[in-house]
Parts: structure tokens; sequence; C-alpha cells
């Protein structure tokens, strides 16, 4: 009689693939994890754009007047829905834009 042949995979052979598979997730993850923080500090850095071009916009059809402080921009920029129709841009990380009153301008967060 001769021996029959099981089907089904030796456990060096399963071990061999769970450890590639590990391999390849130790490479993998961190890759993910840093595109993210990478895009939320990219939308930062375009919505920090957006506002300061929408500031330039504001004060080239109002005379040359820049928000005078904090509250001024928030109501005058941020809280203008004929600027932001859609409402103002929000920060990726959960932070508010600050308004430099001396540079009038918005200033990135140090994401």
């Amino acid at each position: 009689m001769g021996r029959t042949k099981r089907k089904g995979f030796t456990l060096i052979e399963v071990l061999l693939v769970v450890v590639i598979l590990g391999l390849l997730a130790m490479v993998a993850i961190p890759r993910f994890v840093q595109s993210g923080t990478s895009a939320k500090t990219n939308a930062c850095q375009a919505n920090v754009s957006l506002i300061n071009s929408q500031i330039e916009l504001y004060a080239v059809t109002h005379d040359n007047t820049y928000p005078a402080d904090q509250a001024a921009f928030g109501s005058l920029i941020l809280n203008n829905t004929d600027i932001f129709p859609d409402g103002a841009p929000a920060c990726p990380y959960g932070d508010s834009y600050t308004f430099n009153a001396a540079t009038k301008r918005v200033t990135a967060h140090a994401h």
C-alpha cells in the first residue's frame, strides 16, 4: 500500500508566511502614519495661504483697511459668508488660526 498524500500546509510554511507578512507590515505601517501627518500639515499650510489671500482681497476691496485685531479678523474674514460661503477653513489638528495684527497675516502653527 502506498502512502496517501495529505493536503495542506506544514507548520514551517505557515510560519514563513507569517514572518514575511510581519516584515511587510513593519515597512508599510510607518509610511502610512507619516503620509497622514504630512497630509495634515499640507492642509494646514494650504488653509493659512487661503486665509492670507482672503485678507489681502478684503483689504484691496476696502481701501487698504485690514482687520485691526483677532476679533475683527474673526468677524470680517472668517465668519463672513461672502468670503467663505461654506464656512471658514478649519485646522486639521483642531487648532484655531491666529491673526497677527502687526503683520496682518495668519501664521501657521508649529505642527
